[in-house]
């Protein structure tokens, strides 16, 4: 017995479908498999049976009923049976659609509260048309048992006991919604008239309207052109004439809808397009002028005022004042440039010829300085400013139209023009110059060390002394005495010159030692490999 309910419950697992696991309450879990069916015109007749299985000691359990749920193709609960066998009696409760009847019990072995543990109840469930579509049987199946208790489950299989299904014919197909199709020009312009097509067809019930709207704004809003209460059936053809207000993308659309309120619809694109505008015109066409003076030019013609001018001229507006300062012929041109629903218009053209004048250089100075050159210059011709610095200053450069580091500066004087000569004040600087250590009559050449804060190279002069000074090299001559240097930095462009500094020093005798001198001459020789040398002591020089 125990075999072959396992066998059972392995089946179970296998033809399960669709299996939701959830638990009950403490002690009992489920899950359901399901069956997917179509009336007929009269409905569907499920035999249903209800299995009630258990383990070897079922007497502590209370058993769960069985459950057959019926749903629609969208998941919603439309019927459901619930049955129950309590002390062998079947009982079948019925919610939503359809009847029971033919219930019968056969209940061999009892679990807690008179409830089936081992045995079948089984009856049919008559359903009603419920309308088209797919429905779906969930047989549950369910497990009960006492925590802790060994062999303590009674297991509830609800399954369909075959020899049911739909009854009479399949239903009638509803009736479908109409069709409908728009045929749009193949181009269009903005503000120009032009025929849009489109047809409908019945999908069984007679077609009660067609209208046709079209979107400038990709259907954010719509415009009816064409509407039709009493169209052809069951096949109907629509035009109508629409002018565009806006250019860009527009959406088409056309909508049936039958007797029935069932509607079809289609749509369409269509890129509009820019529509023309006249040339522009400018005033004047032509003028001569002088170098330096200007010329007012204004703009008409066109379709939207938005007026853009180029050649000599640039910006848009309808009025623009040019100023010509060099002479040559110049063109003018001015053009509508159109919008969001108007192409660019053709340009307008105007010429102006240029004659020689003299123009102006003005110049100025900062404080530290001074300018000259200026004056009058005849056009294109190139004029000279120099800048001198005054004492104490650097010039630091030219500002204005016309900039350099160069105090002489070479202007092309094609216009007016004016330069500042910028001064800056001089820096100082410092020398550091220390005099060297003790010098004595015989002591080597050496360097003399001194430096300026500016980082400038410093000179040195001899103004007195027994020495010789070649750069910043000074050699004792061989006298004693004191040796004067003086150290100078000249300056440059940006630094003044520095304090010059004026080093004394002392040229010594050397200090006390023994002098070595050969007298060989008044040596008496005693053979020819013997010489004697007398050495005599006494203070150095």
């Amino acid at each position: 017995m125990i075999e072959a309910r396992l066998c059972r419950f392995a089946l179970r697992a296998l033809i399960a479908t669709a299996a939701s696991l959830a638990p009950r309450a403490s002690g009992q879990a489920a899950r359901y498999s399901s069956a997917s069916f179509t009336m007929g015109q009269g409905g569907f007749v499920l035999n249903y049976r209800i299995l009630w299985t258990c383990d070897d000691s079922p007497g502590g359990t209370v058993s769960a009923p069985g459950q057959i749920d019926l749903v629609d193709a969208g998941g919603n609960l439309v019927g459901q049976i619930i049955v129950a066998a309590p002390n062998g009696a079947e009982q079948v409760s019925v919610s939503g659609a359809g009847t029971v009847a033919n219930e019968n019990a056969v209940i061999h072995l009892f679990g807690a509260g008179g409830t089936p543990a081992d045995g079948n109840a089984s009856g049919t469930w008559t359903l009603p048309y419920l309308g088209p579509g797919t429905y779906t049987f969930r047989f549950w199946f369910s497990q009960s048992f006492v925590p802790r208790i060994n062999a303590s489950t009674i297991s509830t299989d609800a399954m369909n006991a075959g020899g049911g299904g739909p009854v009479g014919g399949p239903p009638a197909p509803p009736a479908q919604p109409p069709t409908a199709s728009i045929s749009p020009p193949q181009s269009a312009t903005v503000f120009q008239q032009v025929a849009i097509a489109a047809s409908a067809a019945s999908g069984g019930n007679p077609l009660a309207s067609v209208v046709m709207d079209v979107s400038p704004d990709n259907g954010a809003t719509w415009t009816r052109i064409l509407s039709d209460s009493s169209p052809s059936s069951p096949l109907d053809s629509e035009s109508a004439t629409h002018a565009f207000g806006a250019a860009g993308t527009a959406v088409l659309r056309v909508t049936a809808t039958d007797s029935a309120g069932l509607t079809g619809s289609a749509q369409a694109t269509l890129a509009v397009g820019k529509a023309n505008q006249p040339a522009a015109a400018i005033t004047p066409t032509s003028a001569a002028i002088t170098a330096g003076q200007s010329v007012t030019f204004t703009a008409s013609g066109g379709a939207t005022g938005n007026y853009t001018y180029g050649g000599a001229a640039s910006g848009p507006g309808p009025a623009q004042t040019v100023a010509f300062p060099a002479p040559g012929t110049y063109a003018v041109t001015v053009f509508d440039s159109g919008n969001a629903n108007y192409n660019p218009s053709p340009a307008a053209s105007a010429s102006v010829v240029v004659q020689a004048a003299f123009f102006t250089l003005s110049l100025s100075a900062s404080a530290g300085g001074s300018v000259s050159g200026g004056g009058s210059y005849a056009p294109n011709s190139q004029a000279s400013a120099t800048a001198a610095a005054g004492p104490g200053y650097a010039f630091g450069g030219w500002t204005g139209d016309a900039t350099g580091a160069a105090p002489v500066m070479s202007v092309l004087m094609n216009s007016n023009k004016s330069l500042t000569a910028h001064f800056i004040p001089m820096l100082s600087q410092t020398i550091t110059f220390a005099a060297p250590g003790p010098v004595t009559t015989r002591a080597l050449p050496f360097a003399l060390v001194a430096t300026a804060s500016s980082g400038l190279p410093v000179s040195f002069t001899l103004d007195s002394g027994p020495v010789a000074l070649a750069g910043a090299v000074v050699a004792p001559t061989g006298s004693p005495g004191e040796v004067t240097v003086t150290a100078t930095q000249p300056g440059n462009a940006a630094y003044l010159a520095a304090q010059p500094v004026v080093v004394t020093f002392a040229v010594g005798p050397p200090p006390p030692g023994v002098l070595l001198s050969d007298d060989s001459a008044s040596t008496r020789r005693t053979d020819r490999t013997t010489r004697t040398t007398a050495f005599r002591c006494g203070p150095t020089n």
